[in-house]
């Protein structure tokens, strides 16, 4: 159990970690396409498909690592089932056909509550830059 909370802390930093850096970086892209999003709609559109294709990417990013450690400790069978599995839980769906041991669903929730996290923060991300250009006209 101590090592699942051990590992569940260094998961949830190398998630938020990762979604910093992204969300970080693609602010500065924001910041170089505004006043071009100033201008029209096609490019304000443009803007945003960007921006949403990139957090898309970071999630599925963050998703993976998850993954890579469930079968990395054989909490699931296969990489693929891993994948699935953190995609699921990440993204709160929560089908239920596929679910770990007992022993490591404390970790899943973990998981869980960090993807909460994550999305939430997005969309708190994606509020303030359509915010953000949208106090430009």
């Amino acid at each position: 159990m101590l090592t699942q909370i051990i590992d569940g802390v260094i998961l949830v930093t190398l998630t938020v970690a990762i979604h910093s850096l992204v969300l970080g970086w693609s602010l500065r892209g924001v910041e170089a396409r505004q006043s071009a999003a100033r201008a029209a709609l096609p490019a304000r559109v443009l803007l945003l498909a960007r921006l949403a294709i990139l957090v898309i990417f970071a999630h599925l990013f963050e998703i993976v690592v998850w993954g890579v450690y469930y079968d990395w400790r054989g909490v699931l069978d296969g990489l693929e089932q891993s994948f699935y599995f953190s995609a699921v839980t990440y993204a709160t769906i929560g089908y239920g056909d596929v679910v770990p041991p007992h022993e490591w669903r404390v970790l899943a929730s973990v998981e869980g509550l960090t993807g909460i996290l994550m999305c939430g923060w997005s969309g708190g991300y994606f509020f303030a830059v359509v915010s953000r250009i949208y106090r430009l006209d």
